[in-house]
């Protein structure tokens, strides 16, 4: 069982772990650059330890953006813990940094968030039943694994092991190019027409489809340039798509186009629903 758990990073994703251990009756100590960020964390009640260099921990978790994280490894890490653990988008970059630690290490990523939020209200529970992938690392061994996986259990989310570079292969497809395209309609709404136009006339698929560009720039660039290669591929198949779809001007030959991407976005509904179109 989980005893002591230190995050360093307490952003919006940091406060809500760090909340969901102390209401999961884990004791959890914190530091941030910023310390209006620990005091909002003390505030409202996800630091419940104080930090002390001398405190023997069972895990670590950092919860900096991804490049501060990736830096932050470059140096000396002088925690007494019994587990290095991340948080970060982006694994391959911090799990080679991780391979050298003295500190047995393990990669995390947990698939769950909060696009847009000015408010700053907590949400625990945003981890409850969301994956959480977990990368191995050559300093990790069958301890820090365990403890790495009895804090995916104690959030109540489901791990699932992958490898950092497929990990990033995958989230670059369903998470990073995702948020790159819906820049991109944006910026091209931007530079096509009014916006008291498209507010008058927009439906749902628009909002839908531009929801992801409300995510904090810097989350995103962080995200994107750590994952560079990966999402460029992306972005130029999508042009190669594209100008597939240009070369078509036949409707039996688009409604054969159309009909099989409808076939393969119905096969994620088991996950996510029919929602409905608008």
């Amino acid at each position: 069982m989980l005893n002591k758990v230190h995050i360093v990073g307490l952003g919006l994703m940091g406060t809500n772990l760090a909340l969901k251990l102390v209401n999961e009756g884990v004791q959890v100590s914190g530091e941030d650059l910023f310390t209006e960020n620990l005091k909002r964390a003390k505030k409202i009640g996800a630091i419940n330890l104080e930090y002390n260099l001398e405190t023997t921990y069972d895990v670590v978790v950092l919860s900096m953006p991804i490049s501060e994280i990736i830096i932050f490894l470059e140096k000396e890490v002088n925690y007494k813990t019994k587990l290095i653990m991340d948080i970060g988008g982006t694994k391959d970059l911090i799990c080679e940094k991780m391979n050298s630690l003295s500190i047995p290490s393990v990669g995390g990523h947990p698939l769950c968030g909060v696009a847009d939020n000015k408010t700053w209200n907590p949400t625990p529970e945003m981890f409850v039943k969301s994956t959480f992938l977990l990368c191995e690392t050559k300093s990790s061994n069958e301890t820090s694994k365990q403890l790495a996986i009895e804090l995916v259990k104690t959030i109540e989310s489901k791990e699932i092991w992958i490898e950092p570079k497929k990990h990033d292969e995958l989230i670059a497809l369903t998470s990073h190019f995702p948020h790159v395209l819906s820049s991109a309609l944006v910026g091209i709404a931007m530079k096509q027409q009014n916006l008291s136009d498209i507010i008058e006339l927009a439906s749902g698929g628009f909002d839908g489809a531009t929801r992801l560009s409300r995510t904090s720039p810097n989350m995103i660039s962080d995200m994107y340039l750590t994952n560079l290669n990966n999402v460029q591929v992306l972005v130029k198949n999508l042009i190669l798509e594209l100008e597939k779809i240009l070369e078509i001007t036949d409707s039996n030959l688009m409604i054969e186009y159309l009909s099989q991407t409808v076939d393969w976005r119905r096969a994620l509904s088991e996950k996510f629903g029919e929602r409905e179109l608008s």
